[in-house]
């Protein structure tokens, strides 16, 4: 993760983090959405994301979303790791894991300054196959 990538996915989980001891519990959950969207495609900082989702889901007492992050983060660990993850997706138990979604401009813009998302993967994988011949 790049510097310019890194510093708005620890901003996003930083505003989440305080909203959440300020029990603005809607509120910080919009902002570790936001952070699943930065940091989906490295395993840390993806994890991270569904776990304070899954400390919401326990404060707000939504079963829905307690079991929907037990899911989310061990496959999270998993699709971060083979990078395989739904461009955009914001990691809720409100949306289907699966689901690519529209990624909102200001936040494209770091993601597009972290040398292109899918470009990184398609040079790692190309340099993993070169490594192993």
């Amino acid at each position: 993760m790049d510097r310019n990538l890194k510093e708005a996915f620890e901003k996003e989980m930083k505003l989440g983090k305080e909203l959440f001891f300020r029990a603005r519990y809607e509120d910080a959950f919009h902002h570790f959405e936001r952070a699943h969207v930065l940091g989906q495609f490295f395993v840390i900082p993806h994890v991270r994301s569904h776990i304070w989702m899954f400390f919401i889901g326990i404060r707000t007492g939504d079963f829905n979303e307690i079991k929907g992050q037990l899911i989310r983060i061990p496959l999270g660990m998993i699709g971060s790791a083979l990078g395989k993850v739904p461009l955009g997706n914001t990691g809720g138990a409100n949306i289907k894991l699966s689901a690519t979604l529209p990624i909102p401009d200001d936040l494209k813009k770091h993601l597009d300054a972290g040398k292109n998302i899918k470009n990184k993967n398609a040079m790692d994988k190309k340099d993993k196959n070169a490594a192993d011949e």
